[in-house]
């Protein structure tokens, strides 16, 4: 049986706008299927080493929640994805800063995206 194709566009880089991409990506490649993470202009700073993931306002305590639950760090999601064959997109970019990406992702247009997620089983974006 051919794996299940999933394709995640991360949209932004709040911190409770992180998890939920890098969840499912995680998610679904730990169950064997082949998956593309694609990451927007505002939701590629995920990507940067010196990334500090920061919650919107009025949802503060989101981050002590999640020590308090010893969820892993958008780093660490970001590391066991890697470890388990998500395939790293960036969408369009055009940095105006210098940014280091912890791991390599290879850049695309969006119409290359939607054209993934058309022939995919799964699309969703956060």
């Amino acid at each position: 049986m051919e794996p299940k194709k999933v394709v995640v566009l991360a949209l932004h880089d709040a911190l409770e706008s992180a998890y939920p991409p890098l969840n499912i990506a995680v998610g679904a490649a730990s169950s064997g299927a082949d998956v593309i993470l694609a990451f927007s202009r505002k939701g590629v700073n995920i990507l940067d080493e010196k990334y500090i993931p920061v919650p919107s306002e009025g949802i503060e305590y989101l981050s002590n929640a999640l020590n308090d639950f010893n969820a892993p760090s958008i780093h660490e999601l970001l590391e066991i994805a890697v470890e388990t064959g998500v395939k790293l997109y960036v969408v369009d970019l055009d940095l105006k800063e210098d940014i280091h990406f912890l791991y390599p992702a290879d850049q695309v247009p969006i119409k290359w995206v939607l054209n993934e997620a058309v022939s995919a089983d799964l699309f969703v974006h956060f």
